[in-house]
């Protein structure tokens, strides 16, 4: 096992090693008095770890990779029986790459967690169901949950099931990002990652490819977006339309590398004129001239180009 500490044990970085047959050693002892040797831990980075002991509850940030993760990993929350409070675990931000997740795992993440990033990590839909919905505690920590941005980026293994099963868990998210995540857009089914999704401010669909009808569904349900990149996604002026007309609400705007966009499309953001405030269209095929004109037309707004 590789282990090291920072300064007043305030971040930590595990690697544990594997025994013959690949698998990787078991860590509950290790973790199982973690608290009391590592009472100021703030951030933690574990990878080829098999995590089935609750974590510090002085934790805030949690790095997990190549590994094994249990419900009963997560810091746990803490129930004052004479005052009737529960006290929530300090975990506001959590990165999983290439996490296996066992049965009830992402039902029972902390209510303190406000940014969860997901890379390469399998989402079955058995790691959404709670284990056990019998204590009354446990129930006011779930409702209570702070989660507002779930970043999917660079998962080449995520598929559109698998952001639905996530979004339908957690469907109060205000910023959601699917950066490069090409097998989520490769089905039909992608049309139902959002359905459960009301209040996204934010949203991030860079590098992928996005048709009409994709474009289409997603203006219509993200009334409420504040800022969309769709930088490098092959917008054209039908599609460039779809935001200008729903998405009255914008107010930034990033359509850099989109090349199949017409003069009369970058002519169409001036509509959002009354909202926007940032627009970059650098690497398009957008002249100087009408750079010029837009800026004269949106003088609130900043054109990069």
């Amino acid at each position: 096992m590789l282990l090291g500490y920072s300064t007043a044990a305030r971040i930590c970085a595990v690697s544990e090693g594997v025994n013959k047959s690949g698998v990787s050693r078991p860590s509950a002892p290790f973790f199982a008095d973690f608290e009391q040797r590592c009472p100021n831990l703030r951030r933690l980075h574990l990878s080829n770890a098999n995590l089935k002991a609750p974590l510090p509850a002085s934790v805030e940030f949690l790095a997990l990779s190549e590994s094994w993760l249990s419900p009963s990993g997560w810091p746990a929350s803490r129930f004052d029986a004479e005052s009737q409070t529960v006290t929530l675990p300090r975990l506001t931000e959590v990165e999983l790459v290439g996490v296996k997740l066992r049965k009830g795992t992402m039902a029972a993440l902390p209510a303190s967690v406000e940014r969860l990033k997901i890379r390469n990590t399998s989402l079955p839909e058995n790691c959404f169901l709670r284990l056990s919905q019998s204590d009354p505690a446990d129930q006011a920590v779930v409702s209570a949950s702070r989660l507002a941005e779930i970043d999917l980026s660079d998962s080449s293994q995520l598929t559109s099931l698998d952001a639905y099963n996530i979004t339908k868990a957690w469907p109060h998210v205000t910023t959601i990002k699917l950066n490069r995540c090409i097998n989520a857009f490769s089905s039909p089914h992608v049309l139902h990652i959002h359905n459960n999704l009301d209040g996204v401010e934010v949203l991030e669909a860079n590098d992928v490819w996005l048709c009409d009808r994709y474009i289409r569904r997603f203006c219509r349900k993200f009334r409420t977006l504040r800022r969309l990149s769709v930088a490098g996604s092959q917008l054209n002026t039908h599609r460039a339309w779809s935001i200008v007309e729903k998405l009255t609400k914008l107010e930034s705007l990033d359509v850099s590398g989109c090349r199949q966009l017409h003069r009369v499309a970058f002519f169409l953001f001036a509509k959002l004129k009354p909202t926007l405030r940032f627009l970059d269209v650098s690497d398009t095929n957008v002249d100087s001239g009408t750079v010029d004109v837009l800026r004269l037309w949106m003088p609130d707004c900043e054109v990069v180009h």
